[in-house]
């Protein structure tokens, strides 16, 4: 199981980025309380590994690709990039 440290990283990580959990649930077509879960260590390793493989994708977008692909996700769009 992940440990809470990997947690706490992963809740971090996206705030850091600017993003909100709606924000990354609308981007990942998952539900909030998917993320929720995710973050809070009571979803499955798999999710979890998902979740933080998207968190370094969009670490290494550029600044404005990042905010564009907010945007989308802020009006019910998917992550593209």
């Amino acid at each position: 199981m992940t440990r809470p440290e990997q947690l706490a990283a992963l809740s971090d990580r996206r705030r850091r980025l600017g993003a909100s959990r709606e924000t990354m649930a609308a981007g990942l077509g998952l539900d909030v309380d998917t993320v929720k879960a995710i973050e809070d260590g009571v979803a499955s390793d798999q999710e979890h590994d998902r979740y933080s493989a998207w968190i370094g994708r969009i670490v290494a977008w550029p600044a404005d690709l990042r905010a564009r692909q907010f945007l989308a996700a802020g009006k019910g769009g998917r992550f593209d990039a």
